[in-house]
């Protein structure tokens, strides 16, 4: 009884390790990495600069309440302080040439207008996006609905 058990646990051992190394060995030839047929150990080539458009017409949006894309850089906002502010805001965006800042953002939790840019809405940059001159990864053929 005890040889029989032995030899069991011998031939399953035997038998895991022919199937572990065959299917490791598949997969090596099978995987094909997004950093091509570089080794795992081998630095990636840095990717090129992306270049932001800038002073385009604003994309058409597809859904009503689409955040429209920065046609600028990111810029900084802090706990105190929104850079936005200074070109989007009711005061300066006629001067600025900037888009108006949404009278949604102006709104609490409740619907209730309020006087400034409520906490839900003050870091832009969570919703909006600056936009990138970059090849697109897939083809996309999406075409906005007429019921907006």
């Amino acid at each position: 009884m005890k040889n029989s058990k032995s030899m069991m646990f011998v031939l399953g051992a035997s038998l895991a390790a022919l199937l572990g190394s065959s299917s490791v060995a598949i997969a090596h030839h099978d995987v094909v990495s997004l950093r091509g047929d570089l080794d795992i150990g081998s630095d990636a080539q840095i990717p090129a600069k992306r270049r932001i458009y800038k002073d385009v017409d604003p994309f058409e949006r597809t859904w009503k309440e689409q955040p429209p894309s920065m046609p600028h850089k990111d810029y900084s906002i802090t706990m105190k302080e929104n850079r936005c502010m200074e070109c989007h805001s009711e005061e300066t965006y006629k001067e600025e040439e900037a888009t108006l800042i949404g009278e949604s953002h102006y709104l609490d939790r409740d619907g209730n207008k309020v006087n400034r840019v409520t906490g839900s809405r003050f870091f832009c940059n969570q919703c909006h996006t600056p936009l990138f001159k970059v090849e697109p990864l897939v083809d996309n053929n999406f075409q906005t609905t007429s019921r907006r």
